[in-house]
């Protein structure tokens, strides 16, 4: 009698271990002063328990802040920063492609985005062209703002974020979690006088924030 209850508990383990790993997750860290989650240890050849420590070893190379939606969005950090720096000093120089600079990485979208195709090859052809189109879109909006005023001088202040809300893994084809924020704002400096643009779309892998549409 005490053999059915035991059957049910393994097969739950072995399906709850099944369902939380996926292969894409678990690329690069990001966690910038963050302390890893401890790996799973032990050699257990036991199909539930081997099943689950994978499963968390992977989650524990994503970042906290893309698994667990808090009160507020993580601040921007330093290498946010740096990233804004550099596309600022592209624009300075009349080149629209700087938004390069700052735009969310092709391999990071790819980990994030699952557009359910039929095929890993069609999966990711649909989000190169993604990625290709976010860029061209943003691309062109900064080429409009060159012709406007005047970045020859420009050097970047600070980043604000706007109205931001967590995205959870699954929802909008997403195959991981994130915080995604609209209506941000950039203030800078040209020639001694402050004045800020409007991003339109900010997405974060830690504590780094990734322009996806200027």
């Amino acid at each position: 009698m005490t053999r059915m209850p035991l059957l049910f508990l393994c097969a739950g383990l072995f399906l709850a271990g099944c369902e939380v790993h996926r292969a894409d997750d678990g690329f690069g860290d990001g966690l910038i002063g963050q302390e890893n989650e401890p790996a799973a240890t032990g050699q257990s050849t036991g199909g539930a328990q081997g099943a689950v420590g994978t499963a968390r070893a992977g989650e524990s190379q994503v970042p906290w802040e893309n698994r667990r939606e808090t009160s507020q969005p993580p601040l921007p950090d330093e290498d946010t920063e740096d990233r804004v720096r550099e596309m600022f000093s592209e624009l300075a120089g009349g080149n629209a492609r700087g938004v390069s600079r700052w735009m969310i990485p092709l391999e990071l979208l790819r980990r994030i985005k699952d557009m359910h195709m039929a095929s890993p090859e069609e999966n990711d052809r649909a989000v190169q062209a993604m990625h290709a189109e976010l860029s061209r879109k943003s691309e062109n909006r900064a080429r409009r703002f060159l012709a406007r005023g005047r970045m020859a001088q420009a050097s970047f202040e600070s980043l604000e974020l706007g109205q931001c809300r967590f995205v959870p893994a699954g929802r909008d084809f997403n195959r991981l979690a994130f915080w995604l924020c609209e209506k941000n704002r950039i203030y800078y400096h040209v020639e001694g006088e402050r004045k800020s643009l409007d991003v339109r779309r900010l997405v974060n892998w830690g504590r780094t924030w990734y322009l996806l549409e200027w």
